[in-house]
Order: C-alpha cells, then sequence, then structure tokens
C-alpha cells in the first residue's frame, strides 16, 4: 500500500504522484462538508467518481477524508476577457493555463475527527478496500446490492434499515414512464427473494417471506414469471447482472396472480378482466368477511366522507352488522342478518364482536340472507331507508337525521357497480402462499382500488400482530398519493400512516411509490428509512431536500435506470443505475412474444423463447 509519505509527494514536473487524480485546491476554504480538488493534466474524473485524500495531524494520527464528486468546472487561468481564451489556447500569444477542478462532498472521515482535508494533498481515487470505507460498505451489518455506480461497481445499501431490525420501509418517487418508480421497486424484490445474496440476508426466514404487489397500470407486472424476450436486445445488461452477483437473470419463479371478476358475471362464470393469460385467480370476499372484518369502511375512503356524517353513520352500521350477523347455514359466506334473540347479551365493542363465535343458522325463523353486496344494500335500505320504521332507523343510524341516511344510502347505491362484484359468496379470497402476490387493480374504478388495497392491507396488519417481526411481509404499492394524500384523513390513509410508524417492529414493510412526496403523507415517507429518486420533474425536485442542490437540478434530466438513494448509514445520497430486468415486466416482453424474426433469433440465443 502505497504511504502517506509517497502519497503527498510531487512528481518530478510538479505535478501529484503517480495513481493520484490531483491535489486539494489551496485557493478556496476547504470545510468539513466539502472541498475542491485540483485536477491533474492527464486526470480524468466525472460526477459520482468516489476519491479521497490523507493527512498526517502533529500528533502523529493519519486522517482519510473520503468524498464523492458532485460537481466539475474548469477555466483558463489569465484569461480576463472572452477573446483572450483564443489568444492564450490557439495563437499562444497570450500567458496562461488550464486549470480543472471538481466540487467533492465528504463521505466519510477515518478515523472519525471533525477535521477540514488538507489544502494541497494529494488526492486519489477510492478503490478497493478504500471505496468500501467511502460508502460505508464495512460499517453495514446486512449488505445488500441495490445497484451500480457509474464505474461499473455495485453499491450496498444496509438491509437492517429495510428489514425492521434498525428501520424500514422504501420510498420511491419519480416521473411515470422512464423506468423509475415500479421498474426499481421489482428490482429491489428480485434482489431480494431470487439471488443467493437475498436469500442470505433473509436467512431461516426466506420460505415464509411473502411479497404483496398491487398492480395498478395496466397489464405490465402480470408476466413476472416470464423470461423476457428483450434482454438479449440490451447487450450490457448480462455484465451488469453478474457484476450484481447473478450469472443467469430471469423470472420471479414463485408468483400468484389475482384479478377481479368481471362486472356482470354471476358466480359460476368466474372470468377477470385480464385479456393477456388466462390463469389469473378471481378474487373477493365474502358477506361474512365483508361483516366480521368490518370492511365497510372501506367503501367510504373518499376524503368527503370525512368532513360529513356519513361516516359516521359507517361506524354504527359496521357494529350493527357485526351484532346481526351469523353465518348462512349450507351457504358456505353466505350471511344471515337478524336481531338478537331477546336475552341474548351482545355486545356493541367491536373487539368483542370479533372475538365471538356463532354456530351458523338458517332462515326458518327469519331473517335476511346476504349473498352479495347488492344483498347487503338492499338490507340495509330497509333497516335506515325512507320506509324503516323510525325505532330500527335510530338504532342503525344512531338518530342522525333523514337527510344523512338517505346520504349514506346514496353512497351505498353509487358503490354497487364499483365494487359490488368483489363481495360474493363462493369467491376466493387473496392468500399469500407463494414468495410474489401480485393483485390486479388496473380495470376496477378508484373507489374499488382504494377498498382492495384497505381491505388487504388491514388483513396482512391484522395477522402479524403479535406474531413477531419475521418473516416479513413486503408490500409494494404505487400511485401512494391516492392512498394516503397529503390533505384529509380516510381509513386507508390511517391504516398507511400506522404501517409507516409501527409496521417494522411488525415485519410489515411497505414499498411506496409516488410521482411527487409533496402529494403524500409526509408521515409515511418520513418514516421510510430508505429514499430512491429517479427522474424529477423540475418543479418538484425542491422537494426533495435530502439531495444536494447539484442533485436536484441533475434529477430533472436522469436517463431511463437512473436512480438516487438515499440511506441513514451514508450522509449522502449516492446515484446508481440498475439493469433491465431479466423477467418481463410487460405483455410485449413476454417470453416468446417478439416484435420481429430478428428480435426472436438474438431471444433464442439467450434462451427465453
Amino acid at each position: 500500500m502505497i504511504g502517506l509519505e509517497e502519497l503527498q509527494a510531487p512528481g518530478a514536473d510538479g505535478s501529484s504522484p503517480p495513481g493520484n487524480v490531483g491535489r486539494v485546491d489551496g485557493s478556496v476554504a476547504c470545510t468539513t462538508r466539502r472541498f475542491q480538488v485540483v485536477l491533474d493534466e492527464h486526470a480524468v474524473v466525472q460526477l459520482d467518481d468516489l476519491v479521497s485524500t490523507a493527512q498526517r495531524l502533529p500528533d502523529g494520527r493519519t486522517v482519510t477524508h473520503f468524498g464523492i464528486v458532485v460537481e466539475g468546472s474548469g477555466e483558463i487561468e489569465g484569461a480576463e476577457m472572452s477573446s483572450d481564451t483564443h489568444r492564450i489556447a490557439a495563437a499562444k500569444t497570450m500567458p496562461g493555463q488550464t486549470s480543472r477542478t471538481v466540487d467533492v462532498q465528504v463521505l466519510r472521515t477515518v478515523p472519525e475527527l471533525w477535521l477540514a482535508p488538507e489544502p494541497g494533498a494529494a488526492v486519489q481515487r477510492a478503490v478497493g478496500s478504500e471505496r468500501e470505507q467511502a460508502l460505508f460498505i464495512d460499517q453495514m451489518d446486512q449488505p445488500m446490492a441495490v445497484g451500480l455506480d457509474q464505474a461499473g461497481d455495485p453499491v450496498y445499501l444496509d438491509f437492517a434499515f429495510v428489514s425492521g431490525e434498525k428501520g424500514g420501509h422504501l420510498s420511491i418517487s419519480g416521473v411515470s414512464g422512464v423506468a423509475t418508480k415500479t421498474s426499481y421497486a421489482t428490482f429491489f424484490l428480485y434482489q431480494l427473494l431470487e439471488t443467493d445474496g437475498g436469500r442470505r440476508l433473509l436467512g431461516t426466514s426466506l420460505p415464509n417471506t411473502r411479497a404483496l404487489i398491487f398492480n395498478t397500470k395496466g397489464e405490465d407486472l402480470l408476466h413476472l414469471d416470464q423470461p423476457n424476450a428483450n434482454l438479449a436486445r440490451h447487450e450490457s445488461a448480462r455484465d451488469e447482472w453478474r457484476r450484481l452477483g447473478v450469472d443467469e437473470p430471469g423470472p420471479f419463479r414463485s408468483v400468484r396472480f389475482y384479478g377481479a371478476r368481471a362486472p356482470g358475471r354471476n358466480r359460476e362464470q368466474r372470468m377477470t378482466d385480464v385479456v393477456s393469460r388466462t390463469d389469473v385467480i378471481p378474487f373477493g370476499w365474502s358477506p361474512w368477511e365483508f361483516i366480521r372484518n368490518g370492511l365497510l369502511r372501506f367503501c367510504f375512503s373518499d376524503a368527503e366522507d370525512a368532513r360529513n356524517q356519513v361516516s359516521f353513520i359507517e361506524q354504527r352500521v359496521r357494529i350493527q352488522l357485526m351484532r346481526w350477523a351469523y353465518p348462512l347455514y349450507g351457504m358456505p359466506g353466505g350471511v344471515l342478518l337478524k336481531a338478537p334473540d331477546p336475552g341474548e347479551n351482545v355486545s356493541y365493542n367491536a373487539d368483542r364482536l370479533l372475538e365471538e363465535r356463532r354456530e351458523p343458522r338458517d332462515l326458518t325463523n327469519g331473517g335476511d340472507a346476504i349473498l352479495d353486496f347488492s344483498d347487503l344494500v338492499d338490507f340495509l335500505t330497509t333497516v335506515i331507508g325512507p320506509d324503516a320504521p323510525e325505532d330500527i332507523a335510530n338504532s342503525w343510524a344512531a338518530g342522525v337525521t333523514a337527510g344523512t341516511r338517505f346520504a349514506f344510502l346514496r353512497r351505498l347505491y353509487a358503490e354497487a357497480p364499483r365494487i359490488g362484484q368483489l363481495i360474493s359468496h363462493g369467491v376466493d379470497s387473496v392468500k399469500l402462499e407463494t414468495a410474489v402476490t401480485v393483485v390486479d387493480l388496473h380495470a376496477l374504478h378508484d373507489d374499488a382500488q382504494r377498498f382492495v388495497v384497505g381491505a388487504l392491507l388491514s388483513e396482512i396488519f391484522a395477522e402479524k400482530q403479535g406474531s413477531g417481526r419475521l418473516p416479513l411481509r413486503f408490500i409494494m404499492l404505487d400511485e401512494l398519493n391516492k392512498y394516503a394524500p397529503r390533505e384529509g384523513t380516510s381509513p386507508i390513509k390511517d391504516l398507511l400512516v400506522d404501517i409507516a410508524a409501527r409496521g417494522r417492529s411488525l415485519g410489515v414493510i411497505l414499498i411506496g411509490a409516488q410521482q411527487s412526496a409533496r402529494e403524500v403523507a409526509p408521515a409515511i415517507t418520513s418514516n421510510a428509512a430508505i429514499k430512491v429518486v429517479g427522474r424529477l420533474d423540475a418543479g418538484e425536485a425542491r422537494e426533495y431536500a435530502f439531495l444536494s442542490s447539484e442533485l436536484r437540478e441533475r434529477a430533472s434530466r436522469f436517463l431511463p435506470g437512473t436512480m438516487v438513494l438515499d440511506q441513514p448509514i451514508i450522509p449522502a445520497p449516492i446515484p446508481l443505475r440498475f439493469p433491465f430486468p431479466g423477467y418481463a415486466t410487460s405483455v410485449t416482453e413476454r417470453g416468446g412474444v417478439v416484435q420481429s424474426a430478428e428480435k426472436e433469433a438474438e431471444a433464442f440465443d439467450f434462451g427465453t423463447v
């Protein structure tokens, strides 16, 4: 290893010694946060390169500063007017010298002393063990490769800040359509679930670790189990995957797909709206699950509902439904709604109601059979509608005015065609029995999308209560601003805020994505230990205070596949890129789906057809 004296000794021409790129600029002030480097004549240093500089203190200790290049500049010293450039550089009629400098943001000082770099000290590239020190890899308990830097070397994050051990959750931001949010989220899950490095991190919890992906855009994520037929066209991708420790990138190997039953079909017609594959499982909730799990609250998730008494009626009706509900004999998932028998002690406490176990009943002694959402709306009309007896209406709606009751019913009538196909006896519930479960939402109304997200998240969160942090549950949700907007309140927003605050201790990890972080409830983004930013709208970049001014400006011009990673262990965000996927991210990329004979031949060479 080169000694300090050798590093500091000038070359024969007065430049930095061999192996170095320049010297700490002594013409400007160096600080504990930043310094400039005057580059040697032949040195090539670009943005995001890692460098180091060492100095010896009077007490004999050696201090090394590690930093990342954040900006570069050049000038001709001696030129006072623009025309002097020609005289110095071309005509050689004026004295002058070209000077190139780079700005360096300090990442780490070893040992940790709050000292500025020494002006004039030699600066070298940080490679090998020095690179590991610069990026705190030597301090990471659970390093996980999550991308490549400009030099093509792996960039790591400490998985302990994702898994809930030290922190939790991922927040991904960026404009749509430039391989940003969803692409990086699926790449992250692939690195965790499908690579040797990820499996080592999960250890013994791997077989029971689950990821739930909500597909909100087209049918793009309904082919993750298929190889990407276009991988062969990206010659550098395989080399990039190898640098990340993946020799043969391919599809996710354990995936199950769910889709909502198409509207207008009866219970026997189980077809979904998905057209690109036929093995999608129709999903929904039985009336018994809908009532016993209190899912009515997710039918009123619009911000407008919180500004009137409709939400109050919903709470009362939800409890009353639990009190009146019995399993319908001979009809799995069906419900018999009947007033509690005289003398029967039925609590008004929701938690106690959920603990009660009830025997199935038939219609012999009266009651109303509820087999789907329309049946439920019809029943509620009889107890709080215009023709309902006043005493019954008061017991179900807690004495609110008739106008408010009718507003509640109108909202239910509107929801019937939107979410009705999701509530029926004989449907399959979503089960997290494979490593990855994809639930398709793209063809559903916004209200139905919010209902599905709220219902599934509440089930997962409830199941993890009291069961410990492991095995982990990852939730990948795009368009987070739709479910947890900055303004207003709703049951889904409250649930997501709760997951952001307590989820890491329960092992429920949110991978949330949004175009702009300022549109999402601050409690969610601030609780994400790991933040990833792709290309940003120029007007939005200032919302990301953790980015340096240079990175905020660059982020508006990022190319597809370029991201910035911010994590607690490193005091500055690190730009990175990730390779083209080996799994299909759209129907046109499925293995065997090719655009031309030439592409078919390319795909065949890599065994993807």
